[in-house]
């Protein structure tokens, strides 16, 4: 028998505004809008859709919140300074991230040369809406 402690409602609160602040500000700097949609759609950055399942414990809500923030730093670097290029160490960095995401059970498939080039970004803003229910109407 093995006891662990569950996550705090503020870690679920902070993932969940990661989560937000990747698809209303880091997503449309690599992506298309079409592409942002299609990530909605397969669940990419929500829990339980990738290959492991979310247990909501207090060790992988710690490690999905550092694997996001250290993956935000990374791609934020690379934003504000468009001559940014990822150094090896950098590039093993982001992939060691991305792969700890996918073991706690959050759905990211991307790796470094996903995010290799920026998006010429257009008028049309693409602005991530949380939906009020999870029904089809």
């Amino acid at each position: 028998m093995k006891t662990v402690f569950s996550s705090t409602i503020e870690q679920e609160q902070e993932i969940e505004n990661l989560v937000k602040y990747f698809y209303k500000t880091v997503f449309p700097q690599f992506f298309t809008k079409n592409e942002i949609l299609h990530f909605m759609q397969i669940g990419v950055l929500h829990k339980d859709s990738g290959r492991y399942a979310y247990h909501g414990t207090l060790k992988s809500a710690f490690q999905i919140m550092s694997c996001l923030q250290v993956i935000l730093t990374l791609l934020d670097k690379k934003i504000t300074c468009t001559s940014f290029q990822l150094d090896t160490d950098s590039e093993d960095l982001l992939n060691h991230n991305i792969r700890l995401l996918s073991e706690n059970g959050l759905f990211f498939p991307f790796t470094h040369e996903n995010f290799n080039l920026l998006v010429e970004t257009d008028d049309e803003r693409f602005s991530y809406v949380e939906p009020a229910n999870q029904f089809l109407i």
